[in-house]
């Protein structure tokens, strides 16, 4: 299935010398629901510089990475298989998995882990999964991280930290046990989980990993349960951040990110690991104080402007990838994969289309600072609703042949100072005809000059333009086979439950 390269990747990058080792570290960093705004490093006013943003100093910071998709199942099915979700079948039904889901990432899609693994790799992940659950019974756990690559998994959450799994009691008197559930490797251990050390408990099981195989080359998973709505962080973080409890749950996982970074550091590993910090999509505006920031970008989370999908990325490591560097190229999630098994030294299947491209031409660039006017990229992007394509990013040109409806001028007023009383979306729903808009033309956008996506172009001054992204349009939606949709088959008989018929359970040791 897999092809190993001869040689991998070259050892030496004769433009500075630079030695790339053969078969590195890959560490993926993963927050939930984080906005393009919400760090220092990317402007945010008042949320204090840490962890992350040492990263940035210390490595490349990118100004145009893009997600997939906007919802989290479709982003990180494409994030770890390097293809567009619908190919993949993550589209469909609510556009991503429920508890009640008996679809899951297909096992005939290859991920990191499983490409990686065929180069001598050790992985693992911990934290959030969202990508499948169970499909006949509750407890059969069929479309689980250890069956998709990941030889350990340590504390995860399969479904999400919901709005439901409020502990505060600021929006519920008690957690919903049916939404909010626990995992050690397959088996459900508490229902509903506690906040107080779930980001230690991740952190722990990644440290116990790194240590483990710190000599042999390893892939790491860690995904987040911050930022995604409800706000939580452990006692030691709680009102510690000038932004309020947002900031305080930034804070929390921050400090993670910094323990691992120092992990790999104590054991004289971070010559030889990459690790790489993104989101899987932007900031939920609807909920306000605990939505995020998407900066100057235009809407958020379950819409195709670019609040939704443009997200932090930054690569560390030391000794390779040059300090101080700021990109403008335009990259995808999607090219984590390709990235990988370049580095790895892996021929992945070719009998499938991918989406993404290799970030290693970019990650051994040298010069630290970003030219006054940076050179626009050829590449093109597709942004998709489900399956219904909605815009097309051509280099610095967007064009949006539909486009979802913003929040209202006044939907802050379901957020009496602040604090959101519902959770809910403006437009969620890709074919809604009340609130997506079809365009015909369709609207032009230059983003280099215009981020936020104000002023649209008048298309009889950009007619070339305009027929180069048609030409683009074409030619993809020609090749595009849409995977079989994983996210619209439900059954009751598959929600996990640890203690029928109440659902509720603590099997850790107190």
């Amino acid at each position: 299935m897999f092809l190993q390269s001869q040689e991998g990747i070259a050892k030496t990058n004769t433009a500075d010398s630079k030695t790339v080792p053969d078969k590195p570290n890959i560490v993926l960093l993963v927050a939930d629901d984080m906005g393009w705004g919400d760090l220092c490093s990317y402007g945010h006013p008042t949320q204090e510089c840490g962890e992350i943003d040492k990263m940035a100093v210390e490595g490349m910071r990118f100004l145009q990475w893009y997600s997939a998709d906007s919802l989290c199942s479709p982003s990180r099915a494409a994030l770890l298989t390097g293809r567009l979700p619908v190919r993949v079948g993550i589209w469909g039904g609510e556009r991503l998995f429920l508890t009640t889901s008996t679809g899951g990432l297909p096992k005939n899609e290859t991920t990191i882990a499983e490409a990686l693994k065929e180069a001598g790799y050790a992985t693992g992940m911990v934290g959030k999964w969202h990508l499948g659950i169970n499909e006949f019974s509750p407890d059969d756990g069929s479309h689980l991280p250890h069956h998709h690559g990941f030889d350990f998994v340590g504390t995860n959450i399969p479904f999400t930290n919901h709005w439901a799994c409020d502990e505060s009691k600021i929006h519920m008197d008690s957690p919903e046990p049916m939404l909010c559930f626990k995992y050690w490797n397959s088996t459900l251990v508490q229902q509903p989980f506690r906040h107080d050390n779930l980001t230690a408990s991740f952190l722990q099981d990644s440290v116990a990993f790194i240590h483990n195989n710190k000599d042999r080359p390893f892939f790491f998973y860690f995904s987040f349960a911050h930022m995604h709505t409800d706000m939580f962080s452990a006692p030691r973080f709680r009102q510690t951040s000038r932004r309020g409890r947002y900031g305080d749950g930034l804070r929390e996982m921050d400090w993670a990110v910094g323990e691992v970074l120092t992990t790999l550091v104590s054991l004289q590993i971070q010559h030889r690991t990459l690790v790489i910090f993104l989101s899987d999509h932007g900031g939920h505006l609807e909920i306000c104080t605990e939505g995020g920031s998407n900066g100057i970008l235009k809407g958020g989370k379950a819409s195709t402007w670019d609040g939704g999908l443009r997200v932090p990325g930054i690569a560390w490591w030391p000794g390779v990838v040059a300090p101080g560097q700021v990109s403008h190229d335009l990259v995808s999630s999607m090219d984590v994969f390709q990235t990988a098994v370049e580095l790895a030294g892996v021929t992945p299947p070719d009998d499938r289309i991918y989406d993404g491209k290799s970030l290693v031409p970019i990650l051994l660039k040298t010069s630290a600072a970003p030219t006054s006017k940076s050179t626009p990229s050829p590449r093109t992007l597709f942004h998709y609703c489900s399956d219904r394509l909605m815009a097309v990013r051509h280099g610095e040109y967007k064009a949006h042949f539909y486009s979802m409806e913003l929040p209202g001028v006044d939907y802050t007023q379901a957020c009496p100072s602040g604090v959101p009383t519902e959770d809910y979306y403006a437009s969620f729903d890709c074919y809604d005809t009340e609130t997506v808009t079809h365009h015909n033309p369709p609207l032009l956008f230059n983003i280099d000059t215009d981020p936020g996506e104000r002023y649209p172009l008048a298309i009889n001054e950009h007619a070339g333009t305009l027929f180069e992204i048609l030409l683009e349009k074409l030619k993809h939606e020609i090749n595009m086979v849409p995977g079989k949709s994983q996210c619209e088959e439900q059954s009751e008989t598959v929600q996990p439950c640890c203690n029928p018929p109440s659902c509720t359970c603590n099997y850790e040791a107190p």
